[in-house]
């Protein structure tokens, strides 16, 4: 665990950021993500083009599951976007938005950075490195931590941490069952492409139609 003192540090400055820079949380999300991917991948090699691209010739044991896993995300998606406001209709989450303007740097920057950056910033550091197998006391409690650490990246209330970690859930059991990350890591790519791509586009069309 020695390993993760610093992304565990990195996450402390960005949950505290938010919270008193809540109108710049774009560029601070946008770092954050950028310093956890250039410490797992440069420091620690924990991901691999050329084993990304092995995957993709597996039919059964990478892209069925990549499918199972994205539905599993629409699903925790609809819970947490509409079940659970209904339930708790005065309850305040605590969400921590991601707020960027109607220009073109900051669509495509904020573009980059959720279908990109964020997806695999996340698997790598939440899943891949906090998750250790062993006896299944020891799964369950790492896994218990990444989930809670995920989730509180986006929210600091207690609903919105409850939330993300729904949100979470579908691609952690995807890493917990298979130990592949290049499974939660591209289902969770097309997810976020999937869940952004059509405001990015219509925010882009209405900038270029001023």
């Amino acid at each position: 665990m020695n390993q993760l003192y610093i992304p565990f540090l990195w996450e402390l400055l960005l949950v505290i950021s938010t919270i008193f820079l809540p109108r710049q949380t774009l560029y601070l999300f946008f770092v954050f993500y950028l310093g956890i991917l250039y410490y797992f991948y440069y420091f620690y090699k924990q991901f691999s083009f050329r084993k990304l691209h092995k995957n993709f010739g597996r039919v059964v044991t990478f892209w069925i599951p990549v499918a199972i896993t994205f539905f599993g995300l629409y699903i925790a998606d609809y819970l947490k976007t509409e079940v659970i406001p209904e339930l708790f209709p005065m309850a305040k989450t605590g969400m921590v938005q991601i707020i960027y303007h109607n220009e073109l740097l900051p669509t495509l920057m904020y573009a980059i950075m959720m279908i990109l950056l964020k997806p695999v910033a996340e698997e790598l550091f939440f899943r891949k490195a906090i998750i250790k197998f062993g006896s299944k006391k020891k799964v369950f409690v790492f896994t218990l931590i990444s989930l809670v650490l995920c989730a509180l990246t986006r929210a600091h209330g207690l609903l919105g941490v409850v939330e993300w970690m729904i949100m979470a859930l579908p691609v952690t059991i995807a890493y917990v069952a298979t130990r592949n990350i290049y499974i939660s890591l591209m289902a969770h790519v097309l997810f976020e492409f999937y869940d952004n791509i059509y405001s990015v586009v219509y925010t882009i069309a209405r900038i270029f139609s001023r």
